[in-house]
């Protein structure tokens, strides 16, 4: 081959190659990037929960900025370090909430440098994202709740399971392992839902957290605080109700209530339906455990709307010669369930209440080979849910509790159009924008 040749392959090899190398160096900035992107939003998503915390709370824009600039810098965006703004508006300044005294407004900015790109005089990238949380509902607003302060595994999911929910989840765990996964289970956050922790996560094998569709990974947020959700509504009252029996109340096939309807009112004792024989039961209003829990099992199958089960004690009922002590409620054996909680009153969206002065590490079972169709919210802020039957509402669910132990495949869903008022969530972050 003559010199002018071999010179020419030589200079031609040399301008390919560093051409190569420019869009190598391209793509890996831009995914750099988009990385530093996806993690400004999570800081996002995690500072518009703290600063809505404080809103819930009546605390002023000063307190509503430091919450939410300390949950940003839990998330790695420190406001004023490393070319890093966290801005807090309150009320928010953009978008259709502009001006709604509910809802706060976080905006990340961060100017991060580039590699490759600074051969093209590029030597810096812009980074921003925004989130907008207010009081109130939305389809991807949080509806699952594991609330003790400080348990290990005070959410988990066990086994090979695949379980969606299309809104979001929040633990208030500190434990390093707040949020367990075992096995080959996948969590799926539908809507654009996300996860916040206050504590870590331990997710072990082969578990995973992704969106649907596009089984993206989802980055859980870090959260400094989470409320009750549902502090602010009113327990009902055993004043006035007809009181059922002075000990367990026992129905079957054998012993049906009166047209197969069960009756609302007080339950000294408790309740419990085994096998209905086919037949099925109903269920219709407010109904008070006042101790004993409340048991469907074996091959029982209820049905009702506009129900409200409010799980107390014989003393905290205020029925007089009641002395019956809590116990959790359990469904479970072959149970077929269909209950719906009220969708007006003051009890709107709530299926299953627990006493909040009591407290038990007793579980509250839904498991076994029941078949539950459970539309409202399952409430107990004391008490551990263990959660293990195949859930098939399409309307709403909701789950708060102490611990939430979850062994089935289930869907939680959020569409909450039954409701007049909306989902009964007031006290927790909704991701409006």
């Amino acid at each position: 081959m003559p010199k002018e040749t071999r010179g020419y392959v030589f200079v031609t090899t040399a301008i390919c190659a560093a051409v190569l190398i420019e869009f190598v160096g391209l793509a890996a900035d831009v995914g750099y990037v988009e990385w530093q992107r996806l993690r400004a939003q999570a800081a996002a998503d995690a500072a518009a929960a703290g600063a809505l915390f404080q809103l819930q709370q009546g605390a002023g824009n000063a307190a509503i900025t430091s919450a939410a600039q300390a949950d940003a810098a839990l998330n790695g965006f420190t406001n004023g370090m490393s070319n890093t703004a966290v801005t807090v508006n309150h009320p928010p300044l953009n978008g259709s909430l502009a001006g709604n005294s509910s809802a706060v407004e976080v905006i990340v900015h961060q100017t991060v440098r580039t590699f490759f790109l600074s051969v093209i005089g590029q030597s810096q990238a812009g980074v921003a994202a925004r989130a907008v949380e207010t009081l109130g509902a939305a389809a991807n607003a949080a509806c699952v709740y594991a609330l003790n302060p400080s348990a290990s595994r005070a959410f988990q999911i066990n086994g090979g399971n695949a379980d969606y929910f299309t809104c979001g989840l929040q633990v208030a765990s500190s434990s390093a392992t707040a949020l367990h996964m075992e096995g080959s289970a996948i969590l799926y956050m539908e809507n654009g839902a996300g996860v916040s922790v206050v504590g870590g996560l331990d997710l072990t094998g082969q578990t995973k957290i992704l969106t649907y569709p596009g089984n993206q990974t989802v980055t859980p947020g870090k959260i400094s605080a989470l409320a009750d959700p549902l502090g602010y509504v009113t327990a009902p009252s055993a004043t006035g109700m007809t009181q059922r029996g002075a000990s367990n109340t026992y129905y079957d096939m054998n012993k049906k209530p009166p047209n197969n309807a069960i009756p609302q009112g007080v339950y000294c004792g408790g309740l419990t339906v085994g096998n209905t024989g086919g037949a099925t039961f109903t269920m219709s209003g407010v109904y008070i455990m006042a101790g004993g829990g409340f048991t469907f099992n074996s091959q029982a199958s209820i049905s009702g709307s506009g129900v409200t089960i409010y799980n107390t004690s014989g003393p905290n009922s205020g029925v007089a010669g009641c002395a019956a002590a809590f116990s959790p409620l359990t469904i479970s054996g072959q149970a077929n369930v269909t209950l719906s909680a009220p969708t007006t009153g003051s009890l709107a969206g709530m299926l299953i209440f627990q006493d909040r002065s009591i407290t038990s590490a007793s579980n509250n079972q839904i498991n076994g080979g029941a078949t539950t169709n459970l539309t409202g919210a399952i409430y107990l802020l004391h008490s551990p849910l263990l959660f293990s039957g195949t859930n098939t509402s399409s309307g709403y669910m909701i789950l708060v509790a102490d611990t939430v132990t979850i062994n089935g495949n289930s869907t939680v869903y959020s569409n909450y159009s039954s409701l007049p008022g909306g989902s009964p969530i007031r006290g927790t972050a909704v991701l409006a924008e």
